[in-house]
Order: C-alpha cells, then structure tokens, then sequence
C-alpha cells in the first residue's frame, strides 16, 4: 500500500509539473511581445509617415506608411511572431524603389500597436482587414499582400474576407496547421512529438483564445484566395519544413507558384537569398499584375 501511495503521490507531482509547464508555455506563446521599433531608416525620411489605424475590431495599430507619388497599387507587409515592422523594412525599400506605395504595421501584441495577447495569425486577420481599409481612405484601390510566417498565414486565414482589390498574395515560411507548427516546434526545441508535449497546451491554448486549435488552418483557407498566390518556405527550415510548404502549395487553386530556397531555414529569406529574392517577388508581381 506504502508503495502504492508513493507511485500515485509521484503521479500527481508529474501531472502539476506538466500542467504548469503547458500553461507557462501557452502564456509564452500567446503574450504580447513588446518592443521599441526606433525611428524610420533615414533613406526612406522622405517618404514615410507614422500612422496608427483601427484594427477591424477596434483595436489601434501602429505602422509605418511608405508614400510613392506615382503609385497605383499598395503593398501591406506582414511581419513573423515576436518581431515588429522593422523586420519588413528591407521588403519595403525593394517594393518602394519599385515605384509602390507600402504600409508594414505592428501586429496586435507587438511593437507598438495595442494588444493583450497573439494568436499565430486568427485574430490577427483583423488587423490585415483594418489595414487594407486605412489605405482605402488614402485613395489607394489596388493591394498586394505579403506576410512572414504568422503574416503569411495572417494572410490565409482572412482568405474568404479579402476584398477583389486584394490582386496578389505572397506568403513566405507559414504553416499549414498550428497543430502543425506545434509539432515541429516540440520536435526541433524539446525533441518530444507534438502530441505528447501539447497534451494540455492544445486545451490551455483554446482556453486562453477562446477558439478551436482547429480553426487554425490557413492551408483550409487558402483555395479560397481569388488572386495568385506565390508560396515559398526554405528546404532546411526546420519549423515549417519543406513538405509543409509543399502541402500548402498543393491546396492553393491556379495560378500559383512555389519556391523552396535551397539551404535556408526559419530565416529571413530576402536576406538569405537576396538578388534571387527580388528577382522572382518582382517577377512575380509583374505576371499578377499583367493577369488581372
């Protein structure tokens, strides 16, 4: 009985350890990240604004709106969970040198816009949708859309609420599932499958956000964007690995494209591969545009 006693103590302990490590990491997921964006690059001084917007739920954003005189179409850049604008600020430069006009904004939780919590890109499509509505009071009528791993799949999970101004999408190192996305995470951090590591983290999870794990699936989404769609991962990324990206590719309708960049992980693929990257986003940008 003694022995009994003591198994069943050490059980318990087992579970409240598990219980508080997947609630401290669902927090860690979901809190907002916080960070001063600093000022604007003094070579686009010139060009660019501070704005804040409402998000489609009322919440305010912030961002930065990059003004090109002659443009006609508007880019929106989406940046990865935990970063800021900035980390867009080298995409923005190349679509603006490129005569675009380009809003990259804070997403809710980050940077500097207002926010309590993240949600790998659910309720972040609000802010997608309050950003393309900004830029309509501006007297823009043409978008292109183009998002970092959570901007990307941001991006996929406002598919069905994205106006037909909305003339092409590029989503770089995004998800297909956060069942997905966890997994690999679990996998390449912990070295434990996503269902034994996010055993009470996937409920602590719904809790928290007040939605079904479930619901968050760009690659369920992404067939219903009604413009071209260019998908790209990096064949050594580790936490959206190529066969993911593949998979999303596979779901998306004509016309579409993909390209896996040799050797690049969970990075920056613009930085990894920057003269290929411009010449391809670019190039892809032009058929979009010439195919109405």
């Amino acid at each position: 009985m003694r022995i009994f006693t003591r198994s069943l103590l050490l059980l318990l302990i087992a579970f409240t350890g598990y219980a508080i490590v997947s609630a401290f990491l669902v927090w860690q997921l979901t809190k907002p990240a916080r960070r001063d964006v600093g000022e604007p690059p003094p070579e686009l001084a010139t060009a660019i604004q501070t704005v804040t917007f409402p998000a489609r739920d009322g919440l305010k954003l912030s961002g930065w709106f990059v003004y090109s005189e002659h443009a006609t179409q508007a880019v929106v850049l989406l940046h990865g969970h935990g970063s800021s604008r900035r980390q867009m600020l080298a995409r923005a430069r190349l679509f603006h040198d490129d005569g675009y006009t380009v809003l990259l904004y804070d997403a809710r939780g980050h940077g500097l816009s207002e926010g309590d919590k993240v949600s790998a890109g659910w309720f972040e499509t609000a802010d997608l949708l309050g950003a393309l509505d900004y830029l309509e009071t501006k007297g823009l009528k043409e978008f292109g859309c183009l998002g970092e791993s959570q901007g990307g799949a941001t991006i996929l999970l406002a598919a069905e609420k994205l106006p037909p101004e909305v003339r092409w999408v590029i989503v770089e190192s995004s998800y297909p599932t956060i069942r997905d996305a966890l997994d690999r995470r679990f996998r390449n951090d912990a070295h434990l499958p996503g269902w034994l590591a996010g055993g009470l983290l996937l409920p602590f999870a719904e809790l928290r956000l007040g939605l079904s794990i479930d619901q968050v699936s760009p690659i369920s989404h992404i067939s219903s964007l009604h413009c071209p769609v260019f998908v790209l991962g990096g064949s050594a990324d580790q936490l959206t690995q190529a066969e993911s990206t593949q998979a999303l590719f596979n779901a998306a309708r004509e016309p579409k494209e993909l390209w896996l960049v040799a050797g690049a992980a969970h990075v920056d693929l613009y930085g990894f591969a920057q003269q290929e990257y411009a010449k391809r986003i670019m190039a892809f940008v032009a058929r979009a545009q010439a195919n109405p």
